[in-house]
């Protein structure tokens, strides 16, 4: 399903009402969940499997050229305001600056929320490249550097 596809019920003229304010709720509501109810490895495996159903959302298999890429998923995380990557070709992987991803989420001082993004961002990551055919040898691994979350696909 692409990204467009996608937005259309909650984005278009035909609303009456924001969701955003909800969606907000909802998130808040299911991290405040989470960190009360879940392990940190179910919380990490929650948001992974996220970030894998954020980047099904918009399929890049079929770009192969790094601009094209770039533009596809910066399209995607602005839709969301979720800020905007930087893709590098590195001889020993693919580096990627993640930056102005939203670092607190509304409503509250929930501690967990930084790890569970870094991690919806490595699940979204990670699938991509997979679309791309990475293989089953290569990792991506992602880390908060400052106030940019910097992901590494490699060995």
């Amino acid at each position: 399903m692409m990204m467009e596809n996608f937005h259309k019920p909650f984005l278009g003229a035909e609303q009456r009402h924001d969701p955003t304010p909800g969606l907000a709720l909802l998130g808040v509501m299911t991290v405040a969940e989470l960190s009360q109810n879940a392990s940190p490895a179910e919380m990490r495996g929650f948001a992974l499997a996220i970030g894998r159903r954020f980047a099904a959302l918009e399929s890049l298999a079929d770009d192969t050229c790094i601009a094209a890429l770039s533009a596809r998923i910066n399209t995607f995380w602005s839709t969301l305001d979720w800020g905007e990557a930087e893709i590098v070709l590195e001889n020993d992987g693919i580096i990627v600056r993640h930056r102005h991803a939203p670092r607190e989420i509304p409503g509250g001082a929930h501690t967990q929320w930084p790890q569970i993004l870094l991690a919806v961002l490595e699940g979204a990551y990670d699938s991509w490249f997979r679309q791309l055919g990475s293989g089953p040898s290569l990792k991506t691994v992602a880390e908060w550097k400052g106030d940019m979350v910097e992901l590494r696909h490699g060995r």
